[in-house]
């Protein structure tokens, strides 16, 4: 990934030259040329890094430019560490840090003059290979042998046809013959090797569907067609099949020419067009003019791994999202490739659970069932020669033709990616095999690498959401769950394709995974994840250009001595290591922009954390840290600080939040975006502090009293970004008051938490047009809160925890036009709940708990034609007679 590692390099030079020119001196010169050249450089990158895939001459440039990257970071993030500024203001002091680091300036200039040197070496070469700039570039010579890979493709993955098709046939068959009468699209959806062009191509081939269509084209498309290309085809695979003549000059039509000829001969017939592997969606916009909608049920099918394909088709279609094989499939295909003659696809005894493990790599996709299972079918039936298979995944794609073949068509959804999102895909190859990935925690790992592009009107968080939703459009993402507002919050990488992907991310040098074998001590390793264990790390091997560590195992325990040697890292994941101090290594390492210390034993962080002057992000969630020092007040760039845990008291269903205590002065810290949760108790300085941190989006305060009321308004009205506000009281029983007194509430709130004493509910509440997400707990108020809210436009999880003192709820008509998610929790007062028929039409999960007056269901819940889930928890013995199978009066 040299173009990121380039990009890295010259925002720092830009910074260097900016705020320490005066202290270069003559290497200023340098320093500026250097950045010329890499700029430059720059400009050919993508294209090389476009082409090494098939060039070998070209691969190795890239490296070489990456190479000669990090070594102008090391050295610049080497002299910033030795030139730092003194902290005492004044001319003198300033003198005598210039006098005392001239050795240190005399270095730098010596190394940037052997940085120069090899630049000019590499632009050399660069002729060599025909480079064009990135605005010039076209398609590489790759995209030929892609349109090749994906003609093997589909000639492979036909050999998993035998399984587990017959359903999602049936329903391909249903939309080809039923249905309306108009030209329909019909898109099947999947990653690839799921089998798309399989299950299509068995539906275009039954004689049912060959019978009912006057005339039929498949055509696989190549990510460099063009459109006359295409419909060339089309109309010549009509032609030979209904044995017409082929006109005159056919071949050299141009586009125009062959949209009519095809316009034409389609009139009046019913027609089906199949177009295997789209990548484009602009692939329908160039083609739709050559069908004619005769009204006489044509239907154009589409195979592609993107959705937003699907989804910019505007005639009337229909999606099939085919899934990887449920596991009794998926092992019958197994059975069948790795025992086809001796075991007649039964496996032995013996080498099940081998086989068991093999078959989960798989992850359900056929393609990759057939390539591995007919690997072990050539393999000596032994445990040890299998596990060896296992174990060595890597090697055997490189060596067996099958494999490889299912690594090249694995990697087509890469190679399509546009360039910055290569980078993150190629970044989840440092997690876990079978690691949950949490949304938020990759974001803000790829932000904080540099990956993400600045969006002009989001924030940089934002922006990197786009990519992670771009990536599962792309099906390179598996999603494990999604939350009521359809966003992703916990995904993971199909296994293969994980194994595939540490294999490239390993051999660029992008990240090593600890245990890897071919670890030497000269390597210069830039990112590292440790997995379970560090005990393969040498106790005398010191990473000094490591920018990046992630540990995972939650047993691991890292001494004091783990930290020493890591003085460039930018980036500490320790997320639930067993770390009981803070260790004093880490305030000397300057240059850390993301410490996560997150679910560790430490229990109070020092004063030099004041050191970390680049510090942006800081994670000392569900710690023992409950003070922060004075030092946290000189981390002038951090943008996040994310301090808070639960505890769970037998007195209560509801979680109690701790956050921290901060230092007055915290109003300084401008740039944060997300400060949750502090303990404010009472201080009315530090609530109106809040106020001066006008870039916050997120924002979690604790233990308000009443009289911090008028200073909370104050503040919350100028916050005019925040979009999440989690606010709890001292002490339940205390009104929290003046809330009415907020007149210009932040308007893009999206969630909002209260959990105060509120006699009646905030009017401001009201108005918030964007409002997805709101809990009310310990309201205890008067006012019918589902009757209040059901105005807001945008609601889709509300719940109510011991918010309301009275007997009855109602909903009116046309209420909560999107709420997805209601809980109804320990209304102790609560005996009757009412939905008028036409309110609520989305609920998929109600959950009813503690209600202990409540008598019945809602009336009206047999209008909730959405809901999947109703959850009823510590009832009454009568009402949980009345909702019991099969007899109770409202089952």
């Amino acid at each position: 990934m040299a173009m990121i590692a380039v990009e890295v390099v010259l925002e720092k030079l830009v910074t260097l030259l900016a705020e320490e020119a005066q202290f270069l001196g003559g290497v200023r010169r340098g320093v500026s040329e250097v950045r010329d050249d890499l700029e430059s450089m720059r400009s050919f990158l993508q294209d090389a890094e476009s082409r090494t895939e098939t060039e070998k001459g070209v691969e190795t440039w890239v490296k070489q430019v990456r190479d000669v990257a990090h070594d102008t970071e090391d050295i610049l993030d080497e002299f910033s560490s030795r030139f730092s500024l003194p902290s005492r203001p004044g001319r003198l002091p300033r003198f005598f840090h210039f006098i005392r680091h001239l050795r240190t300036r005399h270095r730098l200039a010596g190394q940037i003059e052997d940085v120069k040197t090899k630049i000019k070496d590499i632009s050399n070469r660069r002729n060599a290979f025909s480079f064009r700039r990135i605005e010039d570039a076209t398609s590489s010579s790759s995209t030929l042998n892609t349109w090749h890979d994906l003609r093997r493709a589909s000639l492979f993955i036909d050999e998993a046809d035998v399984v587990g098709i017959e359903n999602p046939k049936r329903v391909l068959i249903s939309w080809l013959l039923e249905g309306e009468r108009n030209l329909t699209a019909i898109s099947v959806v999947g990653t690839g090797g799921v089998g798309k062009t399989t299950l299509v191509k068995k539906a275009y081939d039954s004689q049912v569907v060959k019978k009912y269509f006057d005339c039929r084209a498949w055509i696989t498309v190549s990510k460099s067609f063009t459109a006359a290309e295409l419909l060339r085809s089309a109309l010549k695979e009509m032609l030979e099949e209904a044995k017409e003549i082929i006109p005159m000059g056919f071949e050299t039509m141009g586009e125009s020419q062959v949209v009519s000829k095809l316009k034409e001969y389609l009139q009046e017939k019913r027609y089906v067009v199949v177009f295997d592997d789209v990548w484009s969606t602009n692939s329908w916009e160039i083609m739709k003019f050559a069908f004619p909608n005769c009204c006489s049920g044509s239907r154009i099918v589409f195979t592609t791994r993107i959705s937003d394909v699907a989804a910019s088709i505007e005639i009337s279609s229909h999606v099939y999202h085919l899934q990887p094989l449920p596991e009794e499939d998926a092992w019958k295909l197994f059975c069948m490739k790795a025992f086809r003659r001796e075991s007649e696809g039964v496996c032995p005894k013996e080498l099940e659970n081998m086989s068991r493990s093999m078959l989960k790599k798989c992850g359900g996709l056929p393609l990759a069932i057939v390539a591995i299972g007919s690997l072990l079918y050539k393999k000596d039936k032994h445990v040890l020669e299998w596990k060896r298979v296992h174990d060595s995944l890597y090697s055997e794609m490189k060596s067996d033709s099958s494999l490889e073949s299912l690594e090249r068509i694995l990697l087509l959804s890469y190679h399509d990616l546009p360039y910055h999102l290569k980078c993150c895909f190629l970044y989840l190859s440092i997690f876990p095999e079978d690691y949950l990935i949490k949304r938020m925690k990759i974001i803000r790992l790829w932000v904080v690498e540099r990956f993400v592009e600045e969006k002009r009107g989001l924030t940089m968080e934002e922006a990197a959401e786009e990519y992670l939703n771009e990536l599962v459009s792309r099906s390179m993402i598996q999603v494990a769950h999604i939350d009521y507002f359809n966003r992703v919050t916990t995904c993971r990488v199909h296994d293969v394709m994980r194994e595939i992907i540490q294999l490239k991310s390993r051999n660029e040098s992008f990240v090593l995974i600890l245990n890897d074998k071919r670890m030497s001590l000269d390597e210069k390793i830039r990112r590292m994840a440790i997995h379970d264990s560090c005990e393969e790390l040498p106790l005398d091997m010191r990473f000094a250009s490591l920018r990046s560590l992630l540990v995972f195992g939650p047993s691991m325990l890292l001494g004091m001595a783990f930290f020493k040697g890591f003085r460039l890292l930018g980036l500490l994941e320790l997320d639930g290591t067993q770390l009981f101090e803070f260790p004093p290594e880490l305030s000397k390492m300057i240059h850390l922009r993301y410490l996560s210390l997150r679910r560790t034993m430490i229990r109070e962080l020092p004063e030099s954390i004041g050191k970390l002057k680049n510090l942006e992000i800081l994670d000392i969630k569900h710690t023992r840290i409950s003070t922060l020092p004075h030092g946290i007040l000189k981390l002038k760039h951090l943008f996040q600080l994310r301090g808070y845990g639960y505890s769970f008291p037998s007195s209560t269903p509801f979680a109690l939040t701790h956050g921290m205590s901060l230092p007055v002065g915290i109003g300084g810290l401008t740039k944060l975006q997300k400060l949750v949760s502090v303990e404010v108790n009472g201080n009315g300085d530090m609530v109106r502090e809040f106020g001066k941190l006008t870039e916050l989006r997120r924002l979690g305060i604790l233990q308000l009293t009443r009289e911090n009321g008028m200073d909370l308004c104050y503040a919350l009205e100028k916050l005019k970004h925040l979009s999440s506000l989690y606010m709890v009281s001292i002490r339940t029983t205390e009104p929290l008051l003046h809330l009415d007194s907020l007149s210009t509430p932040p308007r893009f709130i999206q969630r909002l938490y209260l959990k105060c004493r509120l006699p009646n509910l905030p009017k401001w509440i009201t108005s918030l047009s964007y409002l997805a997400k709101l809990v009310l707990q310990d309201s205890y108020m008067s006012d019918d809160p589902l009757k209040a809210l059901q105005g807001l436009p945008n609601l889709v999880d509300l719940e109510l925890r011991d918010a309301y003192a009275r007997e009855e709820l109602c909903c009116d008509v046309g209420g909560y036009p999107r709420l997805k998610f209601l809980a109804l929790i320990m209304l102790r007062q609560l005996k009757s709940v009412r939905m008028e028929q036409g309110s609520m039409p989305e609920p998929r999960v109600l959950d009813i708990v503690a209600c202990e007056k409540l008598e019945m269901v809602p009336l009206g819940i047999q209008h909730l034609r959405n809901l999947q889930d109703l959850l009823v928890w510590n009832m009454p013995d009568e009402f949980q007679q009345k909702i019991e199978r099969p007899h109770g009066e409202d089952f």
